[in-house]
């Protein structure tokens, strides 16, 4: 035998969800009843005729149609069927109920329709840059239950951030696109607004693995979602990354000349020829205004082992000219320079003075100018620092996220070092627009450094990092997740000619 379970709520929601009685010549799968209800005790169909509006036909009412007009009362009220037992009900939740059954599949058919999003979201991102795949877990949601008992359960899909798993490195043929081998994010800044007169930013860090960056038209070194690239600045004397980190920016497209300051010489001179033979170099090198001069040096044999060399420039308008001595042991080897140092000054037509002086290298080192047997200079090295003013051609990023800047004159600076960031639970990060994260309190505080330390790892140039989803994979999971779904329908429509039954059965 088969006993409603009731309570003062259950009669109440009852009154109010099923209590509903149609005139006699009327039936309940042919009518919409809009708001009234019998109160007669027993009900008498004629004062439930009064009470109710002239019926709204329409087509014949299912299961679980009625079900869902009812649900919110019958949770209220707590329908519960058990077996009688001497009369008395047991405790509800010891109760099986249609509304379990109702509840359990629904939740079944949630965390399937979940499952589905994250599949089809990284199938559409499965060639997206940086993209981190999305997986879910499933967990069950027991009841109270006993030996001898059982109450229907559910399950919950909770989302997996793969945040911490790599995709595989694709070569490009851009200089500046980035990808990380090993640990870490790229440190990165989220603009407010970008007009002519600059750009502003959010107060706060994103972080991405998304390395496909380019320079914009300011300047800045941006990846392809917007996301502007942060690192250190490089002292340009030390060549060592300081202070705090800021966005990534060339400094203007051109470069200011720079005058020459030194000659560097280094040359095996002949041994061989006679006193007052003469041997010929010169080297161009660069005034105040960027602008080439070429200065000679001429070496004069005044003894045995011993040379003078002359500086000077035919369109100096002063300075120049001057003569040292030089003297080599009888291995060869340099022994002395004077005077000390080896320099004079030269001032160029509209030029500021400047001072150059001349590198010969160390006394007594092989790595200096030499002289040995021979009739003929073999020159080794004639260089001078210095350049003429320059444009802006390219940059180049090394493994340790050093950027150097090249310009066409021949200069290179190396102005930054790009910033990383790792955190203890990558997986929990907070994901944003654009293959991006915030950090949060679950993932842990970042560990902001450079590349190649402190468990960071290292960045590969000309490279991106590709997606992590493996498109195979997620289709094997829509299948399984498309049964899984159907399964769970199909308890749904049990559930619906179950309760069918019982309708029939009150009719």
């Amino acid at each position: 035998m088969i006993r409603l379970a009731t309570s003062g709520r259950f009669r109440k929601a009852m009154g109010a969800a099923m209590m509903f009685i149609p005139p006699k010549d009327q039936s309940t799968d042919n009518l919409i009843q809009p708001g009234r209800f019998c109160t007669a005790r027993p009900c008498d169909p004629g004062h439930a005729r009064q009470l109710l509006p002239p019926p709204i036909r329409r087509a014949p009412l299912k299961a679980a149609e009625i079900l869902a007009s009812v649900a919110g009362p019958l949770l209220a009220a707590g329908l519960a069927w058990a077996p009688a037992r001497g009369g008395r009900t047991e405790k509800r939740e010891n109760h099986m109920s249609f509304v379990g059954y109702f509840s359990t599949a629904l939740s079944g058919l949630n965390a399937q329709s979940q499952a589905l999003s994250a599949i089809s979201t990284n199938i559409a991102n499965s060639t997206t840059t940086g993209y981190k795949r999305v997986d879910t877990n499933f967990d069950a949601l027991v009841n109270e239950a006993s030996a001898t008992s059982y109450q229907s359960g559910g399950v919950k899909a909770t989302p997996f951030y793969a945040n911490n798993v790599p995709g595989s490195t694709e070569a490009t043929s851009i200089s500046s696109n980035l990808a990380i081998s090993g640990n870490g994010f790229f440190v990165v800044s989220k603009p407010t607004s970008v007009t002519a007169s600059g750009t502003s930013f959010e107060d706060r860090d994103y972080y991405t693995r998304a390395g496909d960056f380019q320079l914009d038209a300011a300047g800045y070194l941006t990846n392809g979602t917007g996301y502007y690239a942060q690192g250190y600045k490089v002292d340009e004397t030390t060549g060592l990354a300081t202070g705090a980190i800021s966005e990534i920016k060339v400094p203007g497209s051109t470069l200011a000349p720079e005058a020459t300051g030194a000659i560097t010489y280094r040359a095996d001179l002949p041994a061989d020829v006679a006193v007052g033979d003469t041997v010929n170099n010169s080297v161009d090198v660069y005034d105040s205004l960027g602008s080439s001069h070429s200065v000679d040096l001429t070496w004069t044999k005044t003894a045995d082992n011993a040379w003078s060399v002359a500086m000077g420039a035919e369109d100096d308008t002063s300075g120049g000219g001057a003569t040292f001595a030089v003297t080599f042991d009888s291995t060869g080897l340099l022994a002395s320079a004077t005077p000390t140092p080896l320099s004079t000054s030269f001032t160029f037509p509209g030029a500021a003075p400047q001072t150059i002086s001349l590198d010969l290298g160390t006394v007594g080192s092989t790595d200096a100018v030499t002289q040995y047997s021979g009739t003929t200079v073999d020159l080794g090295d004639i260089s001078a620092d210095g350049s003429a003013k320059g444009s802006f051609s390219d940059l180049s990023i090394d493994s340790q996220g050093y950027v150097t800047l090249n310009y066409d004159n021949g200069r290179s600076i190396v102005g930054f070092q790009m910033a990383l960031a790792s955190f203890n639970a990558p997986q929990n990060l907070q994901s944003v627009d654009g293959q991006a994260f915030l950090g949060t309190t679950t993932a842990g505080t970042p560990l902001v450094g450079h590349a190649g330390e402190n468990g960071l790892g290292t960045l590969n140039g000309s490279s991106v990092e590709s997606s992590n989803v493996d498109i195979g994979k997620e289709f094997t999971d829509l299948i399984t997740t498309q049964r899984a779904y159907s399964a769970n329908a199909k308890v749904l429509t049990t559930v619906d000619e179950m309760l069918q039954e019982i309708l029939n059965v009150k009719r």
